[in-house]
């Protein structure tokens, strides 16, 4: 089974120069937590966590609105950060590997989420450490190595 079996198609990316303003609005507007930075070509360059950033995002599990859109625009005014200022490296997942590989990746690099990829590099969706788990071949491939317990 390979990850793209199991991902959930659709990332929401931004370009690496998109102005702070654009980002909240779409991290607001979409509901998301996190973004994919990709460049022209939709290859991922890295991606900015919400939690990462309390002061333009607000706190992590509080109210995702940053402010009113008048504090939103002075706020912009004041300072020109970009997306590609923002963001953190982030570990591409192949599409083409297989899950168990994948949750490895995942646990090696301490974090829920991975941005999937194409064999030329584009996002094409997420993967976390739950759509990992409920796969056959990884609870298999977990029970073999002697590491089928479930963390929460």
């Amino acid at each position: 089974m390979t990850v793209a079996s199991r991902m959930t198609a659709g990332a929401v990316t931004v370009g690496g120069h998109a102005r702070l303003q654009q980002l909240i609005d779409l991290v607001e507007g979409r509901r998301v937590t996190g973004v994919a930075v990709v460049d022209d070509f939709g290859r991922l360059l890295g991606a900015i966590d919400t939690a990462d950033h309390p002061d333009l995002f607000g706190p992590a599990g509080g109210p995702r609105i940053a402010g009113t859109p008048r504090q939103r625009r002075r706020r912009d005014r004041q300072c020109r950060a970009v997306a590609g200022d923002l963001m953190a490296a982030a570990e591409p997942v192949p599409w083409t590997w297989p899950v168990a590989r994948a949750l490895q990746a995942l646990t090696a690099a301490g974090t829920d989420v991975a941005y999937v990829v194409d064999d030329l590099g584009c996002v094409r969706g997420t993967i976390t450490i739950r759509q990992c788990r409920t796969a056959p071949a990884a609870r298999t491939a977990l029970k073999e190595a002697g590491r089928d317990q479930v963390r929460v």
